[in-house]
Parts: structure tokens; C-alpha cells; sequence
């Protein structure tokens, strides 16, 4: 993908002065909330191996980069990375060797490439209200990549679609997803077919991924509240969960029932992790003007 190098040393400053800050409370947070983000995880058929799954990962990563430019500034880059290790840090190391990638895309949008990827628009990070969000909304992918979904969903794709039950090197598993792509350019049947499996399979694993966010954010001392509040604002749900009068009468959308999961997850967590406040830091509101105002990659 073309990447724009411009270098913005006086950020780099700023950051890590405001990083003894953001440590220091980070410390103090973690003291009071004493959380494990245990991960359960759904039974589903994964065809690919560890290593095949990295293929894949590597694969998609290149089309998706082929795709969406990718901001290459380390001074907007470590912020993300530096948010993202204290929640990694809630897991054994194993489980989770991930990176985030900003990229420039017209949505608001953030989204997992499994196992080592997690990707994340300009737009969504001018979405944001604090570092305390963005540790839920990395949480959140972070469950997706923790389940293995990616690999899931391909499995019973290439089974239902192409009929394959294995796969071999990276080469293999390029050509098999390109056959798949081109199976969908010929046959809309496919294409819907292939729909219907991602959208269930992510709904079975959506609620999971949304209890790690909560709780990995308050295990790595961020403020659980606001991965609500993020839910809350994105899925214009204003803060309704539905009833049981809207169940009984069918009215529950998807996302009012998905916040009523999320709050319910968050009242199950210790007081102490409640208490925690979202709040911005001078950190957090001068990068995020930074990633703002980045030159507009998609003009050039």
C-alpha cells in the first residue's frame, strides 16, 4: 500500500512526558480493581493450525493494506500500541503477540485480521472520548482474535463454499481465497450464503468479545464505564437496553439487547472497577488531535 512519511518530532516529546502520567494512574487504578479477563471460548471447527492461521492473517493483511492506506508515523502508531500492551499484558504471552495498525479509511471503524493484527481508522479514533475507550474497543478485538473467528469463519466458508476441509502453506490457502472471491463475483448464492455464516458466526462470538473488553480494560486499571458509553454512542442506542415488553412484542433490536448484555456484564465486575472514571488525559487529547489533523492520505 503507498505510505506518506511526514515526522512530527515535537509529538514524540509530549508523549513521553505525559506516558510517567498515564503509568503513575494506571498503577494506582490497578490497586483497587483486581479482575481476571478469563476467555470462554465458543466450540467451533478450525481447520487451520497455529501457523496456518498466521498465513492467513498475512494474506488478508496484504489485501487489506492493499485497500486502506496505512499511516505509518510512529508518534501516532506507539500511542495505540502502548494502550494495547496493558491489555495484552492481562493474558499470557501466547495468546496474544498483537499489533495496531492506524489506517485512513471513511468510516469510523476498527476490526481484528487474525492472529496479529488489529486495525483502526483515523475516523474512529476521532470517535473516541478518552484512552480508557480505546482500551475497551482494542479489548473488544482482542476477544474476536482470542476465539480464533477469523479462522472459524474461513473454515466453514471454504467448506460450504469451495468443499475444502484442509488446507496447506500460505500459497495454498492465497489461491483458496481467491477462488472463494471469484466464486462470489459468479454466483450471488455464494455470496449470500457466505453472509449469513459470517453474520451468525459473529453474533455467537460478539458477547464474548464484549466481556473481555470490559474486563481486560479494568484488569489493565482503564475505566470499564467507558466501553459502555463507547457501545452506547456508536450503536445510537441512547442508552436503552429494551424490556420485556420489547422482547415480547419483538421490538428488541439486536444492538439494544447486545447493550442490556454488556451493562449486565458490567455490574458483575467488583465495585472498585465500577469506580473507575473515564476521564481524557493531555495525552490522550494530543495525540488524538494529531491522528485528526494527519494529512489526508486518501487525496494523495
Amino acid at each position: 500500500m503507498p505510505t506518506v512519511h511526514i515526522r512530527l518530532p515535537i509529538l514524540s516529546i509530549v508523549y513521553l512526558f505525559a506516558l510517567t502520567v498515564l503509568v503513575g494512574a494506571a498503577v494506582r487504578a490497578q490497586e483497587s480493581c483486581s479482575v481476571t479477563p478469563a476467555l470462554g471460548i465458543p466450540a467451533a471447527s478450525n481447520i487451520f493450525s497455529a501457523q496456518q492461521e498466521r498465513d492467513l492473517g498475512d494474506v488478508e493483511a496484504a489485501w487489506v493494506e492493499s485497500i486502506y492506506q496505512v499511516v505509518h508515523e510512529d508518534a501516532l502508531t506507539s500511542h495505540l500500541n502502548r494502550v494495547a500492551s496493558r491489555i495484552l499484558s492481562q493474558f499470557p504471552p501466547e495468546q496474544a503477540r498483537v499489533r495496531v495498525i492506524l489506517i485512513d479509511a471513511p468510516e469510523a471503524n476498527s476490526f481484528s485480521v487474525a492472529p496479529e493484527r488489529i486495525y483502526i481508522t483515523r475516523k474512529m479514533v476521532a470517535m473516541l472520548n478518552n484512552d480508557d475507550e480505546l482500551a475497551g474497543l482494542l479489548g473488544h478485538e482482542l476477544g474476536h482474535i482470542l476465539m480464533h473467528e477469523n479462522a472459524i469463519i474461513v473454515s466453514q466458508l471454504f467448506h460450504q463454499i469451495l468443499g475444502v476441509n484442509a488446507v496447506g502453506d500460505r500459497k495454498d490457502i492465497s489461491e483458496k481465497l481467491r477462488r472463494m472471491l471469484d466464486s462470489f463475483d459468479r454466483d450471488n448464492t455464494s455470496l449470500r450464503r457466505a453472509a449469513q455464516i459470517i453474520e451468525r458466526q459473529e453474533g455467537i462470538r460478539q458477547y464474548e468479545a464484549d466481556r473481555v473488553a470490559l474486563y481486560a480494560a479494568a484488569a489493565a486499571g482503564f475505566s470499564p464505564q467507558a466501553y459502555v458509553e463507547l457501545f452506547d454512542r456508536s450503536a445510537g442506542t441512547h442508552g436503552g437496553s429494551g424490556s420485556v415488553l420489547t422482547d415480547f412484542f419483538g421490538a428488541t433490536t439486536s444492538n439494544l439487547r447486545r447493550l442490556r448484555e454488556i451493562k449486565k456484564t458490567l455490574r458483575q465486575l467488583p465495585p472498585p472497577c465500577r469506580e473507575i472514571v473515564p476521564a481524557p488525559s493531555a495525552e490522550f487529547l494530543t495525540w488524538q488531535a494529531a491522528v485528526v489533523s494527519y494529512p489526508d492520505l486518501a487525496r494523495r
